[in-house]
């Protein structure tokens, strides 16, 4: 990564917690990155969890602090991060860097990154950039961004799309499926709109399986 986009961690300011999970800013070099923390004491394993081209931390059909709650109770720690500049690949795929670079900070040997739509591709492009990252989930993804999928392998990968995405159509996740390497797996939901909201159960639970089994 060019030196005009890199980007180091200053401190972490925390704020209040929600939900049994800690709010929080990152602070770095090129401004402030907004999280979530679910975490676990001594936990070695963690999920980061990265929203759209317009930000949030929710994910799809609440999947994210869905994820926090239950993947917590199971020893694993979730952390939710926004985006300084959303829609800015590069500085996404940086804040999602700097996320995982934090986790590490904190004793975590091994995480997963799961992305909505936009934050397929930075899921995608964080991963092939960091050894830290050993599974990505992407839901509805953009194609534009993740072309490098093959670079994954032999990270297992998810792809989760709904067959009545009007927004970005079940095709992205075709292509970006062609193209990754061995072990990955293609998930098409029926019926299922861009956010997944009639299909948040079934995804849910589909993912947290998934977490379970390559996590």
């Amino acid at each position: 990564m060019s030196d005009e986009l890199n980007l180091a961690i200053t401190g972490v300011e925390p704020q209040n917690e929600i939900a049994e999970a800690r709010r929080l800013w990152l602070a770095t070099t090129r401004g402030k990155i907004p999280m979530m923390l679910h975490t676990v004491d001594k936990a070695e394993r963690a999920v980061l969890c990265v929203g759209g081209a317009g930000g949030g931390l929710d994910g799809p059909a609440m999947l994210y602090p869905r994820l926090g709650l239950e993947m917590r109770a199971m020893g694993c720690t979730v952390l939710r991060v926004g985006y300084r500049s959303p829609g800015e690949l590069a500085e996404s795929v940086l804040d999602t860097m700097a996320g995982l670079s934090f986790l590490k900070g904190i004793g975590h040997q091994r995480a997963a990154l799961i992305g909505h739509s936009f934050g397929g591709a930075v899921a995608i492009g964080a991963a092939t950039l960091n050894p830290l990252a050993v599974a990505v989930v992407a839901i509805s993804s953009q194609l534009d961004g993740a072309q490098n999928v093959n670079q994954l392998a032999p990270r297992p990968l998810l792809l989760i799309h709904g067959s009545a995405d009007m927004v970005l159509r079940d095709e992205s996740s075709r292509l970006i499926f062609e193209r990754a390497g061995e072990p990955k797996t293609l998930k098409l939901i029926p019926g299922a709109d861009h956010g997944l909201t009639q299909a948040g159960d079934e995804v849910f639970t589909l993912v947290k399986q998934w977490l379970l089994e390559h996590l």
